[in-house]
């Protein structure tokens, strides 16, 4: 086995892992279950999991959970704080409460006021509805898009570095496999929020579908399926400074007034066909998609 392909199914190994964790996160998960997943000892998954992620499992499940249960929090204002520290593993309020003030240096409480007074206090509401682009959030629009079969480059090194790097290696991939296509649609999927998550550890997913029956496991692209799903989309156009106002005012200002909250979902970020904007950082134009359900 060549030392490449080694690195390859390590990677992949951790990957898998990584997916586990992120879809199962209001479940326990032990080190011995997320070793048996990966196929390594526990004491070697440990070493492992915390070579290649950058943090040791305990400390990636936690952080995952704790910025979870934030964006929860301003999100879903619906839910009781129980609700929502079961929803993100936790079994009491006060466990709960405890973590959540040691990882964020608030309590939940405060973190929802220190929100609500950023996004909807009556000085930021003209701001906010009036985006520094060309189009306003009075044009959102409620859509249903079908599922699609995609292939895929994941980062892990926050969207400064991960999307140009993650289109970069997926496009580069595609053309040379003639994935290219009339057909093909480009979707960016931003999981982690940048006023929760440190922006250098943000994950993002570079993707473009693809034929159903074609599946590829090789040189960090793989294939996954995006469900089908209620969105709204709005048009965003504009610099890279507008888009993390677009999303904000999306989440802070559009949202509380549509009789929707976010579903689980990631959101997604729909390109123009052939676009070139999807590493161009001065300029961009594509569809932002918010994943809902009814209030």
């Amino acid at each position: 086995m060549s030392f490449s392909s080694s690195i390859e199914i390590y990677n992949e190994r951790i990957h898998f892992v990584l997916n586990y964790i992120h879809d199962h996160l209001s479940e326990p998960l032990t080190l011995e279950q997320l070793a048996t997943i990966a196929c390594f000892s526990s004491f070697h998954f440990h070493r492992i999991f915390t070579s290649i992620v950058g943090e040791t499992p305990h400390h990636f499940i936690e952080r995952l959970r704790l910025e979870r249960a934030a964006n929860k929090l301003c999100t879903m204002r619906n839910k009781s704080m129980a609700q929502i520290a079961l929803e993100c593993g936790y079994s009491s309020s006060s466990s709960f409460s405890r973590a959540f003030k040691k990882h964020h240096n608030v309590s939940p409480a405060g973190y929802l006021k220190n929100h609500i007074e950023k996004f909807y206090s009556p000085e930021h509401s003209h701001d906010l509805l009036h985006v520094n682009t060309s189009k306003k959030l009075e044009e959102v629009e409620l859509i249903t898009l079908p599922g699609y079969h995609v292939a895929y480059v994941q980062t892990m090194n926050g969207y400064t570095l991960g999307v140009s790097k993650g289109w970069e290696e997926l496009m580069s991939y595609a053309e040379a496999h003639h994935l290219i296509t009339e057909e093909a649609v480009l979707i960016g999927i931003p999981y982690d929020n940048p006023r929760v998550t440190p922006l250098h550890k943000c994950r993002y997913r570079a993707c473009i579908t693809i034929p159903k029956e074609v599946t590829i496991n090789e040189k960090g692209v793989r294939t996954n399926y995006i469900a089908a799903a209620h969105y709204a989309k709005y048009k965003f156009q504009g610099s890279k400074e507008d888009l993390s106002f677009a999303y904000g005012s999306l989440y802070g200002t559009w949202l509380p007034q549509s009789g929707f909250i976010p579903d689980e979902a990631p959101s997604l970020e729909i390109y123009p066909p052939h676009s070139n904007n999807t590493t161009d950082c001065t300029k961009k134009q594509f569809d932002i998609l918010l994943p809902i359900r009814p209030l």
